[in-house]
């Protein structure tokens, strides 16, 4: 009777100490608290919190629906004990469950994105006719016009005419090119994500649940606020810009947003959210520095033959990205005396070289692929204005700006709105900027400064003396550029210039006369390009004129004349 009441005693004693081996397993109720958007990619952080016994407890994260890079997999606790993690883990169960409704709603989508973007092929087509007809007014005008003036002159107004209907249309045909352009690439992304939806539920009969396990020990009880992290797809950012000018004040506004859009299977809803230039999937290893060796050319391996690829011999294995977790003491209240949670196996932090951009307020994203305009940040520059201009291409002045970024913001390269005086004038865009970098900005065309390059003439001589032939033909051409400053203020204008260059020494050309002498020849080391630094009072005018003579054999066509 006594050796029983001990074996009872030793029992109840051992599952006392072993409450781990035959504990339940705890389901947690969690929420997305925050999501880090890469490029290419997003980080979801998980928030629950649990009441722990003491002793060794499984606590289980149900129902995540994205695909998660199980090597991206981070979890980190925190308690007003001590608690010890022991890792986390994904388990994944095939169910027999088939979600045909959702298989039928992707195919909508798809088959919608689709249309449109017919649609938008179909516009696009329109405006490559329009941009050919254009460009043939363009063409013909340039012969033309020149032939007229030897027999008679057009008139001014059939010239001003004809310019301005030019330069309307093109404008107007470029820009609804771009417009296009931007909607079929995004139409492109939302049609690549609906289909790696469809290619992951619509296999082989089986529907994919996943859950999250962590395994961790608790010294006392204790209340744990545990965050599991994980990368997923079906996510991106990409920046655009808003550049308000004010040429009165001579500042520039510059709003920094960012387009988020996401098809992860889950919403966002209030999350905290930062957007990162790292891309995730890309390599973080330098790529192999070879020699650079020159040999004979080998014949080419015949069919059959085995050839070598040196490449994949020497390439080295990218290791799995890591990364510090969310620590979650934004999500809950608790103590001072709080311990974070200590790891029993290592785990090494990222080092990141890449920016990220916290949001000041949580955010709500929707998974159906659209665009989530999301602001990032606003500066107001001390911007230097000047205008350029170049008539023999398109006889407008585009206004544009200098400034210099804020010391501590990095800008990536994306498109930028450009709005002058408070109205839209069209868009633009920036390369990647550093902190404190300066950087030029175009903001579109200016109607208030006028802009002409006219031929006022042009003498062809092919003889010698009386009618006899000459075998060199001799062009002289004359003409002037025009610059009306039409503001209420002094400005500046760069005006651009190209001056003929021979490639053939039996092309001879040799600028005569010029009324005003440029400050730059071979602008920037090329050829023939001439600029002038100009400054224009209110109300002003500057004309300048300049003539230049070309010889050559005369049954040599010349291409350019």
């Amino acid at each position: 009777m006594r050796c029983k009441s001990v074996f009872w005693a030793v029992f109840w004693l051992l599952v006392s100490f072993t409450g781990i081996i035959y504990a339940a397993e705890i389901k947690a109720d969690s929420r997305i608290a925050e999501v880090t958007v890469y490029p290419d990619s997003a980080i979801i952080t998980r928030f629950a919190s649990v009441n722990l016994e003491s002793g060794d407890h499984r606590v289980v994260f149900p129902d995540i629906i994205p695909d998660v890079d199980e090597n991206s997999l981070r979890v980190s606790a925190r308690g007003a004990s001590e608690v010890k993690l022991f890792g986390a883990q994904v388990k994944k169960e095939f169910l027999e469950d088939v979600p045909s409704e959702r298989i039928k709603q992707i195919n909508d989508e798809v088959r919608k994105l689709e249309d449109e973007k017919s649609g938008i092929e179909d516009a696009k087509a329109v405006l490559s006719e329009e941009k050919q007809f254009l460009d043939s007014i363009s063409l013909f005008a340039d012969t033309q016009i020149p032939e007229d003036l030897v027999t008679r002159m057009p008139q001014v107004s059939e010239l001003e005419g004809l310019l301005a209907f030019l330069s309307v249309k093109l404008k107007d045909n470029f820009s609804a090119h771009s417009g296009h352009k931007f909607r079929i690439r995004d139409i492109n992304e939302k049609i690549d994500i609906l289909r790696r939806q469809l290619a992951e539920i619509s296999g082989p009969g089986k529907k994919l649940k996943r859950e999250i396990v962590v395994d961790l020990t608790a010294l006392s009880p204790v209340t744990v606020n545990i965050n599991v992290s994980y990368m997923v797809r079906g996510a991106s950012w990409r920046p655009i810009y808003e550049a308000r000018a004010s040429f009165d004040t001579q500042e520039l506004e510059l709003i920094s947003n960012g387009i988020v859009r996401q098809n992860t299977g889950e919403d966002w809803q209030d999350v905290e959210m930062s957007l990162s230039t790292a891309r995730l999937t890309a390599s973080g290893n330098m790529p192999y520095v070879g020699s650079w060796l020159l040999r004979p050319r080998q014949p080419m391996a015949r069919k059959g033959q085995r050839s070598i690829n040196l490449a994949s011999n020497m390439a080295v294995e990218a290791p799995a990205l890591q990364y510090e977790a969310f620590d979650g003491n934004e999500l809950s209240e608790k103590s001072d005396e709080s311990v974070e949670a200590e790891f029993v196996y290592t785990q090494p932090r990222e080092k990141g070289t890449a920016v990220a951009y916290k949001l000041p307020k949580k955010v709500s994203v929707k998974a159906d692929g659209s665009d989530h305009k999301l602001p990032i940040s606003t500066q107001m520059l001390s911007a230097g204005f000047e205008y350029s201009a170049y008539p023999r291409s398109m006889p407008c002045a585009y206004l544009g700006s200098r400034a210099t970024n804020a010391p501590d913001l990095q800008l990536l390269g994306g498109r930028v709105n450009i709005f002058l005086e408070g109205d839209f004038t069209g868009a633009s865009s920036i390369p990647a900027i550093g902190p404190g970098e300066e950087f030029d900005l175009y903001l579109g065309a200016d109607e208030s400064v006028k802009v002409k390059r006219e031929q006022i003439e042009k003498k062809v001589d092919e003889t010698i003396i009386g009618a006899i032939s000459s075998s060199t033909r001799r062009v002289v051409f004359k003409y002037k550029l025009t610059v009306e400053n039409y503001k209420s203020k002094k400005i500046k204008v760069k005006l651009f210039e190209a001056m003929p260059v021979s490639e053939d020494d039996r092309i001879k050309v040799k600028i005569q006369q010029v009324s005003l002498e440029p400050q730059e020849k071979d602008w920037k080391d090329r050829k023939g390009i001439w600029l002038w630094e100009l400054e224009l009072e209110p109300k002003a005018k500057i004309e300048i004129t300049y003539s230049y003579l070309i010889e050559h054999p005369k049954d040599m066509p010349v291409e350019g004349l």
